[in-house]
């Protein structure tokens, strides 16, 4: 069997990046024959380029470039290679596809195709790009751990969405607000197929099997450190952050330092970070404040004590609810920071749950059994 993969996995994000790599080794370790579609669609690749003065449209952008390149000299270009030397390590077609049509012939040379992971059926990302639903004929088609990236959809999103649903195989999810969406697209659509959540496929792999692929040349404090990765900074993740290096006296790491963090010399800053910079980070680990999710799921997989905070309203919505929906699942809520009051009553002494760890071996295994009937394996 051989099985095409359709996901993000061209950009300049953790997760993206991450995600799509664990899919791919993911499915290797269950002896399948498996690649990555080499998709590259604008609204990804566009993430991989360093912007340019003689680019900018606005006054606004040209501030922000300036900004950049007084703040980060260098670090956009270094953080671009170290993310494309990361791409190298996945196993892709070796034709590129431009197109839906494209996408569509080269899956005929696959026994199954899978969408998924990462945000695939967000509009907000991929706007009227409808390849990751798989419009087109094909004799076995799998979703794994995609998600809207919203709580709900419109009926008219519905109604555009759900016949493709119906050609799936097989169908999963990686968060609750995107299962119950499926199961009101089955309400609207009775021959869609049973929907059921997995983990993210970040979690496919152990900490054993990341570490492997960990930068060995990147420094870091000897005697343990606080890893911050901000999505935003925010007043809250900055308490948390302070309370934590007071009580402990901890060095600090910032994975995607802030404006601030960079001006005011606040920890070690690591603007120029690529996946294997970002492995690096999570391998040696005391602690983790954060607010991205995959900066949660990684402390998780990796056994770390962290502390998880909200986002600010512009990035609110389905983004805080999975945070707090992977705290739920993992029986951890109380590293769920969403408020002062919250702060002032955290353990912030408390080691890492050892039934957390349970859990998650109990999900890897669901997630794989998933992959195995879907597979036919």
């Amino acid at each position: 069997m051989k099985v095409g993969i359709l996901t993000f996995h061209r950009a300049t994000n953790y997760g993206t990046a991450l995600q799509a790599f664990a899919t791919e080794k993911g499915i290797k370790k269950l002896g399948v024959d498996t690649e990555i579609i080499d998709y590259r669609p604008e609204y990804i690749e566009r993430t991989l380029k360093v912007r340019k003065l003689r680019n900018a449209k606005s006054i606004k952008e040209i501030l922000s470039i300036v900004v950049n390149a007084v703040l980060y000299p260098g670090m956009a270009k270094r953080k671009a290679e170290s993310f494309k030397r990361f791409f190298s390590l996945m196993e892709v077609s070796k034709k590129v596809c431009l197109t839906t049509d494209e996408v569509a012939e080269l899956a005929r040379e696959y026994d199954a195709v899978l969408s998924g992971s990462d945000q695939l059926f967000n509009r907000n990302i991929t706007g009227d790009d409808m390849t990751y639903f798989l419009p087109f004929e094909h004799r076995r088609k799998l979703s794994f751990a995609s998600s809207f990236g919203e709580r709900s959809l419109s009926k008219e999103r519905i109604g555009e969405i759900a016949p493709f649903f119906s050609d799936f195989d097989s169908l999963s999810v990686r968060e609750k607000t995107a299962l119950d969406i499926l199961l009101n697209i089955k309400a609207e659509n009775p021959n869609a197929k049973e929907a059921t959540s997995v983990l993210d496929p970040t979690f496919l792999l152990t900490k054993d099997d990341w570490d492997k692929y960990a930068s060995e040349s990147l420094k870091l404090p000897k005697d343990g450190y606080i890893l911050t990765y901000y999505m935003i900074e925010t007043e809250l993740l900055c308490k948390i952050t302070n309370e934590l290096q007071k009580r402990t006296g901890l060095k600090v790491v910032n994975i995607k330092p802030s404006k601030k963090q960079v001006i005011l010399h606040q920890g070690k800053n690591l603007a120029f970070a690529g996946p294997a910079e970002f492995l690096a980070c999570y391998k040696n680990a005391s602690y983790v404040v954060t607010n991205s999710f995959h900066g949660t799921a990684f402390a998780i997989n990796y056994g770390i004590p962290f502390f998880t905070s909200t986002l600010p309203v512009s990035m609110a919505g389905e983004v805080n609810s999975r945070l707090s929906d992977i705290c739920e699942l993992f029986d951890i809520s109380h590293r769920w920071i969403d408020s002062e009051g919250k702060l002032r009553s955290t353990d912030f002494t408390k080691p890492f749950e050892k039934e957390t760890q349970k859990i998650l071996r109990n999900l890897r295994e669901h997630s794989f059994e998933y992959l195995k009937d879907a597979l036919e394996i």
